[in-house]
């Protein structure tokens, strides 16, 4: 197993995801008068070691409402990024980035137009 130093990435992301989890389950057990845990299990993540994988991560985080019934189509989601990283407008996003690992705008709607493939989605999935 991989040594992880105190100021390592990893070991600073950790804390980060650490720190926001626990800030949102505090925040979410006040507001509904109750106490414990929210998450069932400590969170988990997966290298990303190619471009080819972080494009389609980009792709699996825009169409989840639409994989687990929220919406009927991804596009529509109010709450998605999937808009906002075709406009112009200033943003905190990297709009340019991610436009850029899908080449151009044309290839990133094209790319989120295709047919959601449940086994692909599965293989991104860390249950």
């Amino acid at each position: 197993m991989k040594d992880i130093g105190i100021n390592s990435p990893e070991s600073i992301v950790s804390a980060a995801f650490h720190r926001f989890f626990t800030s949102y389950a505090k925040a979410i057990n006040k507001q509904q008068k109750r106490h414990g845990s929210l998450f069932e299990n400590p969170f988990k993540r997966k290298i990303v070691e190619h471009a080819g994988y972080l494009t389609y991560l980009v792709f699996y985080i825009h169409a989840n409402p639409q994989l687990h019934g929220i919406c009927r189509d991804f596009r529509q989601y109010a709450w998605s990024s999937y808009e906002r990283i075709l406009t112009e407008k200033p943003s905190i996003l990297r709009n340019d980035e991610v436009i850029h690992w899908f080449t151009d705008k044309v290839n990133y709607l094209a790319y989120h137009a295709q047919r959601i493939e449940m086994e692909k989605i599965k293989e991104l999935m860390l249950e």
